[in-house]
């Protein structure tokens, strides 16, 4: 069987799509699917198969189960390379699922090792002598601190990996001069144990990692070490004829969607408030039973014409902790959801088909509740965030961004983006 060049499992959807996007930069077709699809023709032409979950913040034990399932539908495909994503700022809790989804994936493709590289140097994600930074800053002083799941407080990858994983971790430094041609790197990894954290700090450092695991069965990593990976494989392949994809319709009014308390995503609603309509969703009254949903409703139905606008949940820490000291943070994070997911439903009702969405659980939700199967990647707007558009009718074309990606002026740029994607794929 023909199947894809690489099968990616993602832990959560914006993700998903971050992969996704990163892979498509190298002229691969690249289908994203928002679990295991009950349609498989959906991924049939594609090079790269990209299979979302929200096993991120989840049980332990379920996450390993969805992702092993993720891995056999993807080998009945034909998959014979494996890449499991998780953020660039390696978001866990001491408990999971990094490790443990890792862990699981080795035992289900019977894989004695694999490599973690987190590592996006393009939007400031690095990691040097075990330790991830954010823009210069350690992990742990990023504002990552304070995310209202997975709060990250340890900046040592090797210690954070080791705390929730049953196999010995260690650690290998980034590749030196003539290390992958020489075949040096590949030695130090093959004597490094089950589970390696790898260092990288550009990419230069990820060129020669990928090179020299592509064709390992299982790598685990942020989504740039995936493209690089990409990219290795399509160089290896025969020239081919090439077709212009189909172009991503720019038709329809655009709305934004927000639930990210991110320090990035704070900015971008500051950013596009200022000459946009913007609604913000009151969460402790909703928590309390308010119809909040229904004052949303109404306040759409009242912004004429075809301006772009902005619903959001964004609030700043300190108003976030007051709101998980009232409600319990699960509870709130629940509200959320169910309030922007039913309004994404609401706005596509409505005739909206371009939706830009802040947060991955936020994407997660608007997504399912869309019931949206499958996303082909179209052109990025930065970065890891690609706009896609919906296989299914009516097409709706979608930016899912991580919170914290994306400029300032992420929200303005991706409304004004042009979505024509005439960019030549191979076969």
């Amino acid at each position: 069987m023909n199947g894809p060049l690489i099968g990616c499992i993602a832990d959560d959807f914006t993700g998903a799509t971050d992969v996704a996007g990163l892979m498509r930069r190298s002229g691969m077709r690249v289908v994203q699917c928002f679990g295991i699809p009950q349609t498989p023709s959906l991924v049939d032409g594609f090079d790269a198969v990209v299979v979302a979950l929200k096993s991120r913040s989840i049980d332990a034990d379920l996450a390993c189960q969805q992702s092993c399932d993720a891995a056999k539908w993807l080998q009945s495909i034909g998959t014979q390379r494996f890449f499991f994503k998780y953020c660039s700022t390696f978001d866990s809790t001491p408990a999971g699922n990094i490790g443990p989804v890792a862990e699981a994936l080795m035992d289900c493709l019977d894989v004695p090792q694999t490599i973690f590289c987190p590592s996006f140097p393009e939007n400031g994600r690095t990691v040097y002598q075990g330790h991830l930074f954010v823009g210069g800053s350690l992990l742990s002083e990023s504002g990552m601190q304070h995310h209202p799941l997975n709060p990250m407080t340890d900046a040592n990858l090797v210690r954070v990996l080791a705390g929730q994983s049953k196999q010995p971790v260690s650690l290998v430094t980034a590749p030196r001069d003539g290390e992958v041609s020489d075949g040096t790197f590949a030695r130090r990894l093959a004597d490094a144990g089950p589970l390696v954290i790898t260092d990288a700090i550009d990419n230069d450092d990820l060129a020669g990692i990928a090179t020299t695991v592509a064709d390992h069965r299982l790598v685990t990593g942020g989504s740039a070490i995936a493209g690089f990976i990409a990219q290795v494989l399509q160089d290896r392949r025969e020239p081919t004829s090439v077709t212009a994809d189909i172009p991503i319709p720019s038709n329809g009014r655009s709305a934004v969607l927000a639930g990210s308390c991110s320090q990035a995503t704070q900015a971008q609603v500051q950013e596009f408030v200022r000459d946009h309509p913007a609604l913000t969703l009151d969460v402790e009254r909703a928590c309390r039973g308010e119809d909040v949903l229904g004052e949303a409703k109404r306040w759409v139905d009242d912004q004429s014409g075809d301006r772009p606008f902005l619903i959001s949940s964004t609030v700043d820490p300190e108003s976030l902790a007051r709101i998980h000291a009232g409600h319990g943070r699960s509870e709130a994070a629940a509200v959320v959801e169910s309030l922007l997911s039913e309004l994404g439903f609401y706005l596509v009702q409505q005739g909206i088909r371009r939706l830009v969405v802040a947060g991955g659980e936020t994407s997660g939700a608007i997504v399912e509740r869309l019931g949206v199967e499958a996303i082909r990647i179209g052109d990025e707007i930065a970065p890891g965030v690609p706009w896609t558009e919906s296989l299914g009718s009516p097409p709706i074309a979608l930016a899912l961004k991580s919170g914290n990606f994306g400029s300032t002026t992420f929200f303005r740029t991706a409304i004004g983006a042009s979505l024509a994607d005439p960019t030549p794929q191979g076969e």
